[in-house]
Formats: C-alpha cells, sequence, structure tokens
C-alpha cells in the first residue's frame, strides 16, 4: 500500500533535481551571453552599417607538396593553390551579391616576393580572370618577410580617418586584407616595429582576417610556427582560421569570412548554430 507514496516521493525529488539542474544551466547560459555582451562593448563605438568594402586578396601561391590534393565528395581532387582559387570563386560572388560596391584588389605572394596584380574593381570578370591564370610555384623559402607587403600598401591603400568626436558617422568605406597563406615550411616573419604595420594595427578601419591552408602532418611540417607567426598580424578584431587537406572545413571558413568587419561580433563570440537554445 506504501508503494504509490514511494514512487511519487521519488519523482518529485528526480523533478526537482532537473529542476535545479536546468536553473543551473540557463545560469551559466545568462553568464556566456553576459560575457560576450561586455566583450562587445569593448569594442570600438563604430556604426553598425554595411557600407561598402575594398578588400585585399592576399594570395598565396606557393606549394610545398606537389603531390598534396583536397578530395571532394565526389571524387573530384584540387591542388592546394586550384582549391584556394576555388574558394575565392565563392568569396567573390558572395560579396559581390551582398554588396555590389564592394571592391577587390589582387596582391599574390611568390615565393619571396609579394606583388601586387590587381587595384581595385568590383569588375569580378576583372579580378578573376587575373586568379584563373597564376600558376603554382614550388615553394623554396624558410621565411617569407610581410615587410615587403607593409610597402606595397602604404603605396596602394588609402584608410578612412576615425574621428571619435563623429563615430556614429559611418566611413565611405572600410578596408580588410584577407591572408590566403597555404605553405606549410615557410614562417612568416611579421616586423613588429615596423612603423607602417604599426600605424595599421592603430586603424579602426582596416582589418586583417587569415586563413592558413596548411598540409595534415604537422610532425613534419612548422604548421604551428606558421600559425603562431600569424597571429601577430591579429590587432584584436580578426577572425583567424586554420585547415588541412579537409575541403568541407576550408568551405565553411572562407564562408564565415563572408560577414562585414563593422557588422560581425569578434571571434571568440562567434555563434553558427541553429534554433533556440532553451
Amino acid at each position: 500500500m506504501e508503494s504509490p507514496d514511494i514512487m511519487s516521493s521519488n519523482v518529485n525529488i528526480t523533478d526537482s533535481n532537473e529542476s535545479g539542474n536546468m536553473q543551473h544551466h540557463k545560469s551559466e547560459d545568462f553568464s556566456d551571453l553576459r560575457d560576450h555582451v561586455i566583450a562587445n562593448f569593448q569594442k570600438p563605438n563604430l556604426p553598425n552599417i554595411n557600407v561598402p568594402e575594398k578588400i585585399i586578396i592576399c594570395l598565396d601561391i606557393c606549394y610545398d607538396n606537389q603531390n598534396s590534393l583536397y578530395r571532394l565528395g565526389d571524387g573530384t581532387t584540387f591542388t592546394p593553390v586550384n582549391m584556394l582559387k576555388r574558394i575565392l570563386d565563392f568569396f567573390l560572388y558572395s560579396k559581390h551579391a551582398i554588396n555590389k560596391r564592394t571592391e577587390f584588389a589582387l596582391l599574390v605572394l611568390k615565393d619571396s616576393e609579394p606583388c601586387w596584380l590587381q587595384n581595385f574593381t568590383n569588375n569580378l570578370k576583372d579580378i578573376i580572370s587575373v586568379i584563373d591564370y597564376l600558376n603554382a610555384e614550388e615553394s623554396t623559402s624558410e621565411i617569407f618577410d610581410f615587410e615587403k607587403i607593409f610597402q606595397i600598401l602604404k603605396q596602394e591603400i588609402q584608410i578612412p580617418e576615425y574621428c571619435q568626436a563623429d563615430c556614429i558617422l559611418p566611413p565611405p568605406y572600410v578596408v580588410r586584407m584577407i591572408v590566403l597563406y597555404g605553405r606549410s615550411n615557410c614562417v612568416p616573419q611579421i616586423p613588429q616595429d615596423d612603423p607602417y604595420f604599426i600605424y595599421l594595427k592603430k586603424q579602426f578601419y582596416f582589418y586583417t582576417d587569415i586563413l592558413l591552408a596548411h598540409e595534415e602532418d604537422c610532425a613534419l611540417y612548422k604548421c604551428e610556427e606558421i600559425y603562431d607567426a600569424l597571429q601577430d598580424l591579429d590587432n584584436g578584431y580578426s577572425y583567424v582560421y586554420e585547415v588541412s587537406r579537409n575541403a568541407t572545413k576550408i568551405h565553411d571558413c572562407v564562408a564565415k569570412l563572408l560577414a562585414h568587419p563593422l557588422q560581425r561580433p569578434l571571434q571568440k563570440n562567434t555563434d553558427y548554430t541553429f534554433g533556440c537554445r532553451y
């Protein structure tokens, strides 16, 4: 006769525990959300507007291993440089569809020298035709000096000036450099004392994003050293990704780079899940 009461008591205890766990999870979720909001308030007070972008595609055309391949689900294979070209096509067409005033320039990283190949243009045919005719080169250098890139940028770009008194007014455009680095044995050298690099890191309307596409067996290469070196380009507002020979992941990474610098959160606060969390 007492069994029903015992069962009822157990159910109540369980419900109470579940309720406590739910409250605990909600408290954790609220705490995470609060931290994200505070972190974003720490960003400079910039207008959250989709102003035109001037995007510098900084494309590495060198490879370490000529037998290294990306493989799609249907069995199609791509060399590392051809895969970077493929995802660039996707990126260029997608950004152009979002805002047709977006302009693109092309800066190519050869074995030891950068080369400015295409001035800013919003004509996709112009820049895609230049990219299509690029040939891959074998990497023979152990270091790549980014100071040469900064020298080119100093000559080729103008960055809108940020004025705190007028911070709510949108700039005419923002400038973003996207570094697509494909080498696994050539370590970038980022001169922290370079005057123009110091200037770039202080500009609120200049951004640098990074996608490192490296070889799979990092024990045989300098992948970690290269990744750590590229982090020096980050002024706190960059998006930085790394991927090995995974065709799906490299497409996912370049899709995340479509976000406008003035409208995206800090990378550590991004959330790409769908649906309600509760």
